[in-house]
């Protein structure tokens, strides 16, 4: 199960009869976390219905460079990564709670741990399972015309088997999911075991970018017909409008939302000139390694996101650091610094107050 390279494509055409996904070995890939406990064979059947030929969107899989699978679990440092890795894939997209395990079968398998969807925004639910899929996802990769027409109608198609719709994105405006961003999403929501689903299917357009600091998260769409919707829909709302929802489900106000973070290059389309000068400095200081490593620059960026109260910028880079190996303790500790340093900067001005105070004649 080798790990295939994130920059190779698979050439699409809707008239190619060259299956791209393998059902036979996209359920191999499953199988093998059936084993460990992450997935059931209920999910599994359900993702092997989207690659049957009679599959509603079937044209949707046959143009896809790949399908994903996303499986919530309670926390994804517990995964038992080295086994998974032993099978042949490597992490991609990682950050705190969130981790993507792309196979070359065809099938990505996606965990998390953080809140990925409107549903999340939601207390008082029960407490899910130690592992259960939240989605699946079709990956149109290919700007083409062809995959264009055929991401387009998926809105069409859903309505025409009563199945939901939600669509995210579009008009210029990315979709960002922790460290990648792509530029549409179409969520369609089946009637409980019409064409073998029951979880939501995400359709993803465009090409897969991925950044080395975090961008945000753009939640999953809550089923419009699930019964506590608007209450989800309020809640997103009120983080919308400057409010964050506590763990207890009051809501506080708060200036600051991790989802602007992937909106800050939106800075840029005002004072262009300067701000590209900014970028340009910016990634030439952070973008590789010079007389320090971008592990060191990142361990650095993370006191100084500290030290400077940001929490955009606090959120960035341990993500980045966590990326870049960086282990809990090491960054710990270099707050530490930062926070060693900032008594020290107040401590030494008491040499001016004892300044004032012998001109005084206090001391």
């Amino acid at each position: 199960m080798a790990q295939r390279p994130s920059t190779e494509r698979w050439p699409v055409s809707l008239q190619e009869d060259v299956a791209r996904i393998e059902p036979a070995a996209v359920n191999a890939t499953l199988r093998f976390f059936a084993r460990l406990g992450l997935l059931t064979g209920a999910e599994i059947d359900e993702v092997q219905a989207m690659l049957a030929a009679d599959f509603p969107f079937a044209d949707a899989i046959r143009s896809a460079e790949s399908v994903h699978v996303h499986v919530k679990v309670h926390d994804t440092a517990a995964l038992p990564h080295a086994e998974i890795q032993a099978a042949g894939t490597h992490p991609q997209s990682t950050t705190e709670g969130f981790v993507k395990y792309p196979f070359d079968t065809g099938v990505n398998l996606i965990f998390s741990s953080i809140p990925i969807s409107e549903d999340d925004m939601l207390t008082g639910e029960p407490e899910l399972p130690p592992a259960v899929m939240d989605h699946k996802g079709v990956d149109l990769r290919q700007e083409t015309p062809e995959v264009r027409a055929v991401f387009d109608g998926v809105p069409g198609l859903a309505a025409e088997r009563g199945w939901r719709h939600k669509g995210q994105g579009g008009g210029g405006t990315p979709v960002y999911c922790c460290h990648t961003e792509v530029d549409e999403k179409h969520w369609v929501y089946p009637n409980e075991g019409d064409a073998g689903q029951r979880r939501p299917i995400e359709f993803a357009f465009g090409e897969l970018k991925i950044h080395d600091s975090k961008m945000g998260c753009d939640l999953r769409p809550i089923d419009p017909a699930h019964p506590r919707a608007a209450e989800a829909s309020a809640a997103l709302s009120a983080c919308a409008a400057g409010h964050q929802v506590d763990d207890d489900g009051a809501v506080s106000p708060s200036y600051y939302e991790r989802k602007d973070l992937g909106h800050f290059a939106d800075v840029g389309q005002f004072a262009e000139p300067m701000m590209k000068k900014f970028w340009d400095y910016y990634l030439g200081v952070f973008g590789g390694d010079s007389a320090l490593t971008k592990r060191e620059k990142a361990l650095i960026g993370l006191a100084v996101a500290h030290s400077k109260q940001c929490p955009y910028c606090i959120d960035s880079f341990t993500g980045t650091c966590v990326d870049l190996g960086v282990s809990a303790d090491q960054m710990h500790e270099a707050v530490h610094c930062a926070a060693a340093l900032a008594a020290g900067i107040d401590l030494v001005h008491g040499v001016q107050m004892q300044n004032v105070l012998k001109l005084k004649g206090a001391i």
